[in-house]
């Protein structure tokens, strides 16, 4: 448990250290962006990077935005990676099942077949048949 809690640290600290380099990635992005003067939002940030220390505002200002796409994003693909293995667990305890239920008809089956042996009682070919096959029909 302790082990788990763990991982979550060092994951938030390395999701939290992603989202600072992109934030200062795209400011910076945005001081060399040469078509962003047609669009009010990108002109406004690129206006702003161009300024004394308006990279390190810009990145400031796009610290949350990112932090939170980045959380979701690392949300979203944990999630659908437990989604996977529970489906894969599903699926292998399903498989299990009709094994172990398989096996356990053969060995009644094999049981029965002892036990009538035993007891010296003679079957008929159409009983012999339905004792052999492997269990499509009961």
């Amino acid at each position: 448990m302790e082990d788990s809690y763990g991982n979550r640290t060092v994951w938030r600290f390395l999701d939290g250290s992603i989202s600072i380099s992109v934030s200062m990635l795209i400011a910076v992005g945005l001081n060399n962006c040469g078509f962003c003067t047609g669009f009010p939002v990108l002109d406004f940030l690129h206006e702003l990077t161009t300024r004394e220390d308006g990279v390190i505002i810009v990145a400031t200002l796009l610290l949350f935005p990112t932090a939170a796409v980045m959380y979701g994003v690392s949300k979203m693909i944990f999630a659908a990676k437990e989604a996977v293995e529970r489906k894969a667990r599903a699926k292998g305890r399903q498989e299990g099942l009709e094994q172990g239920t398989e096996q356990g008809r053969q060995e009644e089956r094999e049981r029965i077949r002892k036990l009538l042996a035993e007891h010296g009682v003679a079957l008929s070919p159409e009983v012999l048949s339905s004792l052999n096959r492997n269990g499509d029909s009961e």
